[in-house]
């Protein structure tokens, strides 16, 4: 991307946060005020799921604009030496998968140190296993692997979904590339950028089967 297209979408994301943020805070507010006069637990069926709609609803703004705003923003990696087993672990029981979902995670890197921003690699791969449970319809099981080879240590995300669109396996890691009918296709963007602060690489393989996202660092 052109430097004057990023610092564009630099200027645009920080006015869009700062003006969106505030108004849904106090739509938020009142949301939470309507509710509290209402009775709380007490509340009308239906007063209550438009409640829980418009709770969701900002939640998911606040998020497009939070991806918006670290897609804009230049990162400054806080790098430590770590086990990459020990930090996929401790981002895999943080993560909240979907009712329907689970994940199987096989750890096979053992003491394979990498330099990593763990805040950084966990972001990215919570990225990938909600790119991989939306390939399910949100349910089912995603399989994560760590190993070792040649080139450093990796982790693969693999889903059962239909596979990566043909139409965008050029530019899957572009900015604002979806298929998806919500969603700004910042994700997977964000993930690559995530990683390559930190020497990282993703690179993915795809099937009628499912698709395979692997995530490559170098050893320590």
């Amino acid at each position: 991307m052109a430097e004057d297209q990023k610092e564009l979408i630099r200027r645009i994301a920080s006015v869009v946060g700062h003006e969106l943020r505030n108004p849904m805070a106090v739509i938020n507010n009142s949301a939470y005020f309507v509710r509290a006069k209402l009775g709380g637990a007490g509340l009308d069926p239906k007063v209550e799921k438009h409640l829980k709609i418009i709770e969701s609803e900002i939640a998911r703004a606040d998020k497009l604009i939070g991806d918006m705003l670290t897609f804009s923003r230049v990162h400054e990696p806080q790098v430590e030496t770590k086990a990459l087993d020990a930090v996929v672990g401790d981002a895999v029981a943080a993560y909240a998968a979907p009712e329907g979902g689970k994940i199987d995670a096989k750890l096979g890197a053992k003491d394979a140190a990498v330099k990593i921003d763990v805040k950084a690699f966990s972001d990215a791969l919570k990225r990938l296993l909600d790119n991989a449970f939306s390939a399910q319809g949100d349910k089912g099981t995603v399989k994560l692997a760590t190993g070792v080879d040649k080139s450093g240590v990796f982790l693969t995300v693999s889903d059962t979904g239909p596979g990566v669109d043909a139409k965008v396996k050029d530019t899957l890691f572009e900015p604002f590339v979806t298929t998806k009918p919500r969603g700004m296709g910042l994700g997977l963007s964000l993930a690559r950028k995530l990683l390559g602060a930190v020497g990282g690489a993703v690179s993915f393989e795809s099937g009628p089967k499912g698709a395979a996202f692997k995530i490559s660092l170098p050893k320590a």
